[in-house]
């Protein structure tokens, strides 16, 4: 998508997209161990919700208690080396939008 695209949307178009908490921690169970590692990586990478994340560790805790050797702290901490280091220290939003306007 580039930035010609964004000029076709209009406000009335976007929608609002909620996360539906409860329906998370509903379904936590049935999720595998990794995609409940992956949802803790996004918490962690992200800040993106911290609430699911505790749901999630507590659902490893109790497979972990139940038996299920996946070793999930290690999943965890590899998946987080993977990722690139975010640094908005030389953030500004003016370079960001007249990048943009040039684009043009």
């Amino acid at each position: 998508m580039n930035f010609d695209d964004l000029e076709a949307f209009n406000d009335d178009e976007i929608e609002e997209v909620s996360l539906n908490i409860e329906l998370v921690r509903k379904n936590i169970p049935t999720y595998n161990s990794q995609k409940l590692c992956e949802m803790i990586v996004c918490d962690r990478y992200f800040g993106f919700n911290q609430e699911i994340s505790i749901m999630c560790m507590e659902e490893l805790g109790k497979r972990r208690m139940a038996g299920d050797n996946f070793e999930f702290e290690n999943y965890i901490e590899e998946s987080m080396k993977g990722l690139p280091v975010l640094d908005f220290s030389g953030f500004d939003i003016r370079n960001i939008l007249n990048q943009a306007i040039n684009q043009k």
